[in-house]
Parts: C-alpha cells; structure tokens; sequence
C-alpha cells in the first residue's frame, strides 16, 4: 500500500505536505476497518485503491493550501469523467501491477544478499534519490570516481533486476485455473 502511495505522489522524498506515506496507509486500514472491510471484489486492488484515494486526497489539500484556496473550491480537472467501466477496470488492474512490481523492487533493494551495503547506498542515492554520480562518489569514503560509482550502480540494478525477475517466476499467476492473466 505504501508502494501506492508513493507511486500516486510521484515523489522521490517520502513526505508530502509533512504526511508520510505510511500514515496514509494507517488511514486507508482505519477507513477500511470501519467498513468492516467489506468489498465486492479483490481484497488487494480494493486496499490499493484506497490508499491511493488517500494519497490523492493529501495531496489535493496540500496543493489547494499551496494555492491559498478553500479545498472546497472545485477545480476544472478535479474528477476525471469515466470513458466505460472496463477501461476503469483495466486502469485499476494496471495500477495494481504497477504497485505490486514497484513494491517487488522496493523489497529487493532492502532483501540481505542481494546487494552489498556499498551497492544499496550508491544506487539509492544515483537512481532513487537523483544525486549525481560524481557527487555520491565524492561522499563515499574512501572517495570514488563518478565512473566507478556509474559501475557500482550498472552492477546493483542487474542484481536487482535478476532477483525480481527470478522472484516474479516462482511468484504464482493470477486469475485461477483458466490460465492467469
């Protein structure tokens, strides 16, 4: 869910509006706990929906505030018109996927023996945090060339790459016995 959350806010920091992702995801449970959490369909496309309407609601507020407007103000692009319900479901459906292999990739840059300490720290801050190559190498110590830290990152992304790919294989498909997806 918390994979949701930051793919909605399409943020690199984790904090927007001084809310952290995982206080959305306690919000989303709460107002699905006090639901009972009943649904008509998936649990899981059920619950990342959710926490992503909460991401998006934290996020209006925090733009209507920036903007120094009432939230209650309608904005002219605020609720997309639905062009049919299978093109919704089929976006929910992408969206899921998308949070499940951003939450697989999350899950393989912390896993133990996929990366060293050195490998995590540099991709991290080249590829997720977007510091430059030179200036990440000048803060390793002992220092290293802008080169070398473009190796140590090439390095880290196909170790991550494999254990998702070798992860997503023995994962089981979706859709029952007619076949997956």
């Amino acid at each position: 869910m918390r994979a949701s959350v930051l793919r909605t806010w399409r943020a690199n920091s984790d904090v927007i509006a001084g809310v952290d992702p995982w206080d959305v995801v306690d919000e989303a449970w709460a107002s699905m706990a006090e639901q009972g959490f009943a649904t008509k369909a998936d649990f899981l496309p059920h619950a990342l929906t959710v926490a992503r309407n909460k991401a998006i609601d934290h996020q209006r507020r925090a733009e209507a505030r920036r903007r120094d407007r009432s939230i209650d103000v309608p904005a002219a692009q605020e609720v997309p018109a639905s062009v049919g319900a299978d093109v919704d479901y089929f976006r929910s459906r992408e969206h899921v996927d998308a949070v499940t292999r951003l939450a697989a990739w999350e899950e393989a840059i912390h896993a133990p023996g996929v990366l060293t300490d050195l490998q995590r720290r540099v991709f991290v801050a080249v590829r997720i945090d977007g510091k430059s190559r030179a200036a990440v190498g000048r803060e390793l110590d002992p220092p290293l060339t802008g080169q070398r830290v473009g190796q140590i990152t090439a390095e880290a992304f196909i170790r991550l790459q494999r254990h998702v790919k070798e992860n997503e294989d023995s994962r089981p498909q979706r859709g029952g016995a007619a076949g997956g997806r």
